[in-house]
């Protein structure tokens, strides 16, 4: 069951500080916050924007963008961690991301990073958090990055 409230301004103010969104300026943050839905099922919250969509979701004491906030906001600044073809299919059907598909890296970025995936056309079609530093995920193999938002999943599907 979830349950949806109205931020007042001193709720807003305190999300607003948590919302990890590089590149977007606080105007359009104030925009895109205007409700918070807690889902007891997963204990994820999520935060709404005046439309009722979800613009962000809580992640290890953060807000994380939402694919769509990402696709409509092209300033967004995280790094981007480009796959070949043949992982497209599996991270858009939600697996994590091994190092073996990871064609390049944007630029250099420390492990427990949060990235978005991008398919060869350079399409974003997942979000992660690197397991490996960019460096690493280049020269290692195995598991690479956790994925944690996909196209496709309940967080996309959102009505």
């Amino acid at each position: 069951m979830s349950h949806r409230k109205e931020l007042g301004s001193k709720q807003k103010k305190k999300i607003l500080s948590t919302l990890f969104a590089p590149g977007i300026t606080d105007k359009v943050l104030k925009e895109s916050t205007q409700f918070v839905m807690l889902d007891e099922k997963t204990e994820r919250s999520y935060i709404l924007d005046k439309q009722q969509q979800i613009s962000f979701f809580s992640f290890e004491e953060k807000y994380i963008p939402t694919l769509k906030f990402i696709r409509n906001y092209s300033e967004i600044d995280f790094p981007k961690v480009v796959v070949d073809e043949g992982a497209v299919k599996f991270v858009i059907n939600g697996a994590d991301i091994f190092t073996q598909g990871i064609v390049s890296c944007n630029r250099k970025f420390p492990e427990n990073t949060i990235v978005t995936i991008v398919n060869p056309q350079n399409s974003v079609m997942s979000i992660g958090k690197s397991l490996l530093s960019s460096e690493d995920l280049l020269k290692q193999t195995g598991k690479g990055i956790v994925n944690i938002h996909y196209l496709g999943d309940k967080i996309w599907k959102f009505e």
